[in-house]
């Protein structure tokens, strides 16, 4: 299957396209690739690439496969070693990513004349400097993009040549600020004001233009390079011989085109800055100077290679010191001004001698991700690397001495780096993963690689309760379209299963949350080691960061948006909790804006996903209700919405109205019903806005009521030509359709036939209140909602039905934004686009829609991967014990590119306080400074007279309170009898909740409350959660 030109699937690239734009997608499309070396590393650029779909991707590698390769090779099996090559056991499962891209392998001349055919050639574990350099040259030559790239145990380069010229049309793929312009004075600095509402976000040295500005319009459409004055304010230059600003304008941030220059690869080995950069890119702050030196080793091991004819041997002490030697030489030879000088640490240049001929998975996926990422920035997309990126990970290594006697395995290289201690340990440990997504999937992969789970100890646990869509399969690169519609869980560790036979992983298609603690429970999270969070929503992450912090598990938390992603490392008593960080709020709409003002595209498209959610989820649903029991409902519904009329009042016209479509479903009713929609939002909603606030309406104040950020709307008469009116109508008759079990309309030729019968309900201006702002404290509503809910109530009473049948044939609509045969997106579409149209704001294509109505997040499998690589190599710092100085939390961005390693946090700590806001009066920790990991924890059961005793002897406090969730199991006023004293504590829960202790559960968690006397006054005491057993 064939990508057509600049064609794409939509569907299947919709998460990617969120991320790269359908234009660069589109580019893409037509790209061939050529990767050479199939080991670890140019497999996972393979992958990657393959996933985000260029025309053609060919692969090359005729090494016979080795056992060793197994450990970073997830397609080869142990029964092709030494039988297979490279390209041959991985093309089969190469060619299954995707049916878009031609996956072959390369047959012709290997040279670079051959080669520079190709729009990007990738070069991985390639050490021969005379092909390097005969490829990078021809490739130059064509202007075609040439990577060469290494992942060399724990040390990896990567380096960039897009030649002399290249040309970035978005540096950074964030979308383009806007801001809503409140004035600009005519004067040599021409500063112009935004409204206070929202910080205008741009920079110093941003390229805007101006649109929709009235009187001063010769800034309309002009570029302009601004200074920043405030967060409100900012200069564009003179505009003295401009008109005078009266009113209106958005100010938009432009992108302006950059041509950036690249050196060739043989300049580029003895300076290797890239053209107006006089430094290396750095990953760790604490690493200052490390990429200097990882250059010259780099040149060290090419001259080594070169001489010597052989890479260095595993392990190789001598080879090591001829390295160490040789960098030494180069440090201190003349290789012209500006050649690359630095201090050098013979250990560190010694270390990428000795693991040089190994590949681990972690750092395979990681150099995978970002060398992938790279290819794709030959579109113009994106600012590529400039031009070597190294960097190493040798604080990883075993501090003591380790067992690295090798088992001829595809473990060795793990066992020659990290030794075999540590390797069993990992393989014993107990994982459990939450989410099997696309960082699921590559977590799995990872896991299977490194033998977790094969143990006799071990065992990887994970769950999700999700199953697969289309729309998966570009990033969660273990399912297949024939897995569509299967759990995501269950799927995945089969496939790690059949990567690893000796890995054991178990699957739950379980949400992890507090209804599935009868699953999950104490005795499941007793026995974990490690836990890794792989989900891509808050609520999840926070709920299993508290069992973590709970049980004291370590938790490795990951995720990613778009080019962006981080990772967190989350160790008892060592770091932050997940949830002592917390992430600004999103930008929400004002309702008022959405209802009746909106001045950009998501205000409408907002606006049109709650007009379908309120019409026809709720509307079918409510409908379905009132038919199966007419009174029920209406007695009900009334009583609860009383006090709501202008919410009761439309729930009732949207029953009605699908009622009597309900008494004899026909096309003809649904097209009507279809028409009159559109008449009463795009025509008759708007004349009514524009009767309460006039073009000419003045506020309170005396100022013009329509003007910036508020847009005078204008009608829309139905014209059944129209395109956008068409797929108005087309969208709502198939879902009504639908709803009602009528024939799919997929013409548009009889809905046409019909639609000059139907007639139009005219406009009747209302005596209506709504709200002009925010502010406004008035209660929206019409003068009639009372007579007109009556009305409803008695006409829906009387409502009956010709076909009690019917209630059977009407289905509930469920908005689902990837099924494209349902409408649903085009209705979106359809309603998005004609309210702009009815406020004059710019439109919006179908998928542009789809991204936002449908809360898409943006997605790529070369950040995936490239995250979870971080990550992998974390895990076994802790499985090695590391100190937390030596772990790193990350985060990074592809697009820029940015790389920052930080050291974690430690967690924050409860003090003592003078004087606290919440208990209005002063605090003492108990026990003092206890962080989000402690817990004051009793492990034997108690009465309720031992557990005073119990804190008063061991921290003077008086307790107060017991609580449990939201009940209160004890409270000491008023003061307990004996008889209380006496009872066991959970008794006591039982009792007071009234529902038994759970079976499931063998603690309690309790909060106290309590005071103690410090310096002859009462304090209260801030006391740790309590960890209560009561069974064993």
């Amino acid at each position: 299957m064939q990508q057509q030109d600049s064609k794409f699937d939509e569907n299947l690239y919709s998460r990617q396209v969120a991320v790269l734009g359908a234009e660069t997608q589109s580019k893409l499309i037509q790209m061939k690739c050529f990767i050479h070396g199939l080991r670890g590393l140019g497999l996972e650029i393979a992958k990657n690439l393959i996933l985000a779909g260029p025309k053609s991707v060919t692969v090359y590698d005729p090494t016979v496969l080795a056992v060793s390769d197994l450990g970073s090779n997830f397609y080869a099996s142990l029964d092709q070693v030494g039988k297979v090559t490279r390209q041959d056991a991985a093309i089969k499962q190469l060619k299954e990513l995707n049916p878009y891209v031609n996956v072959e392998i390369y047959s012709g001349q290997l040279n670079g004349v051959s080669l520079s055919e190709y729009s990007v050639v990738v070069l991985t574990d390639v050490w021969d400097q005379k092909f390097i350099t005969e490829v990078n040259e021809a490739v130059r030559q064509k202007g075609h993009g040439f990577i060469l790239a290494h992942s060399s145990g724990l040390f990896g380069s990567t380096f960039v040549d897009y030649s002399d010229k290249f040309q970035i049309f978005d540096p950074n793929g964030e979308e383009p600020k806007q801001a809503i312009v409140a004035g600009i004075t005519k004067e040599v600095e021409g500063i112009v004001s935004t409204i206070e509402e929202k910080r205008h976000g741009f920079q110093d040295g941003d390229s805007i233009t101006f649109k929709e500005v009235v009187g001063m319009t010769e800034v309309n459409d002009k570029i302009f390079q601004i200074k920043v004055k405030s967060p409100y304010m900012f200069s564009i230059g003179d505009t003295t011989k401009f008109s005078q600003y009266l009113r209106e304008g958005i100010a938009v941030q432009v992108k302006v085109p950059q041509d950036i220059q690249f050196k060739s690869f043989n300049s580029s080995l003895s300076h290797p800055f890239a053209p107006e950069k006089n430094e290396l890119d750095l990953m760790d702050w604490e690493k200052i100077g490390r990429p200097e030196q990882l250059h010259i080793s780099y040149n060290a091991l090419l001259q080594f290679i070169q001489q010597n004819g052989r890479q260095p041997g595993l392990l190789n002490q001598d080879d090591a010191q001829k390295v160490w030697e040789l960098a030494q030489q180069i440090n201190l030879s003349d290789r012209g001004q500006g050649a690359i000088k630095a201090e050098l640490d013979e250990q560190l240049i010694k270390n990428t001698s000795l693991y040089f001929s190994t590949q681990i998975t972690p750092l395979t996926s990681f150099w995978g991700g970002i060398v992938a990422q790279e290819v794709v920035k030959y579109t113009g997309k994106f600012t590529p690397i400039r031009q070597w990126l190294h960097s190493e990970f040798f604080e990883a290594l075993p501090e003591t001495e380790v067992n690295r006697t090798l088992q001829n395995s595809q473990y060795d290289d793990y066992i020659a780096i990290f030794g075999r201690e540590a390797l069993q340990q990992l393989q014993n440990s107990k994982i459990f993963m939450v989410g099997a997504g696309a960082l699921g999937c590559e977590y799995i992969k990872m896991f299977a690689l490194m033998g977790c789970g094969s143990g006799t100890q071990g065992l990887v646990t994970v769950t999700d309760d999700d199953n697969i869509e289309v729309s998966n399969l570009n990033r969660q690169f273990l399912f297949r379209k024939n897995n569509v519609g299967s759990n995501k869980a269950a799927t995945a560790c089969k496939v790690g299963e059949l990567m690893n036979k000796t890995s054991r992983f178990k699957s739950y298609a379980l949400r992890v949350g507090k209804q599935n603690e009868p699953i999950f429970n104490d005795q499941f999270w007793d026995g974990l080691d490690i836990t890794i969070n792989a989900v891509d929503n808050v609520h999840a992450r926070k709920y299993i960061d508290s069992q973590c912090c709970y049980y004291g598990k370590p938790l490795f938390e990951s995720g990613t948006l778009g080019t962006k992603c981080n990772s967190q490392l989350i160790l008892p008593n060592q770091t932050q909790s997940y949830s002592e960080s917390q992430d600004p709020p999103e930008d929400t709409i004002p309702l008022c804006t959405l209802k009746n003002f909106p001045y950009q595209i998501e205000h409408t498209i907002q606006w049109a996903r709650d007009y379908f959610a309120g019409f026809f989820e709720d509307g079918s649903q409510d409908c379905i209700k009132y038919l199966q029991n007419p009174v029920n409902y209406l007695t009900k519904i009334l009583a609860e919405l009383k006090a709501q009329p202008g919410v009761l009042r439309p729930k009732l016209e949207s029953v009605k109205k699908f009622a009597e479509v309900a008494k004899q479903p026909t096309l003809q009713a649904i097209v009507g019903l279809a028409k009159n929609m559109f008449q009463d939002i795009f025509c008759n909603q708007i004349k009514q806005l524009l009767y309460c606030f006039p073009p000419d309406h003045r506020t309170s104040e005396g100022q013009l009521f329509w003007t910036n950020p508020k847009r005078p709307p204008s009608p829309i008469e139905f014209d059944q030509n129209d395109p956008l009116h068409q797929l108005f109508i087309h969208s709502a008759v198939n879902i009504f359709s639908q709803i009602f079990g009528l024939p799919k309309q997929d013409g548009f030729d009889e809905i046409a036939k019909i639609l000059p019968t139907i007639s139009l309900q005219q406009y009747v201006p209302k005596q209506i209140q709504i709200k002009e702002n925010e502010k406004d404290q008035k209660e929206e509503k019409s003068e009639d909602d009372e007579t007109q809910i009556q009305a409803l109530a008695r006409e829906l009473e009387k409502l009956t039905l010709e076909n009690k049948d019917v209630t059977k044939q009407l289905q509930e609509c469920a908005f689902e934004k990837d099924d494209p045969t349902n409408w649903h997106i085009e209705f979106l579409s359809a309603v998005s686009n004609l309210r702009a149209r009815n406020y004059k704001i710019p439109e919006v294509a179908p998928f542009q829609v789809k991204l936002i109505a449908g809360k898409i997040i943006p997605a790529l499998a070369t950040t995936t991967a490239m995250i979870v690589g971080a990550v992998g190599l974390e895990i076994l710092k802790y499985i090695l014990k590391k100190n937390v100085a030596k772990m790193r939390n990350s985060f990074i961005n592809l697009a820029l590119p940015l790389f920052l390693f930080s050291e974690p946090l430690p967690p924050g700590e409860h003090l003592d306080q003078e004087y606290n806001v919440l208990l209005l009066g002063p605090t003492k920790a108990v026990p003092p400074k206890w962080t989000a990991w402690d817990r004051v924890t009793i492990n034997q059961q108690m009465t309720l007279g031992q557990f005073i005793k119990y804190f008063k002897e061991k921290y003077d406090v008086d307790v107060s309170s017991i609580t449990v969730d939201q009940y209160m199991v004890f409270s000491n006023y008023p003061a307990p009898s004996q008889e209380t004293l006496n009872r066991d504590l959970g008794d006591l829960y039982a009792e007071k909740t009234n529902q038994k202790l759970p079976a499931h559960r063998i603690y309690l968690d309790l909060t106290v409350g309590g005071e103690l006397i410090v310096n002859g006054c009462e304090v209260n005491a801030d006391i740790a959660p309590v960890k209560y057993q009561y069974k064993k």
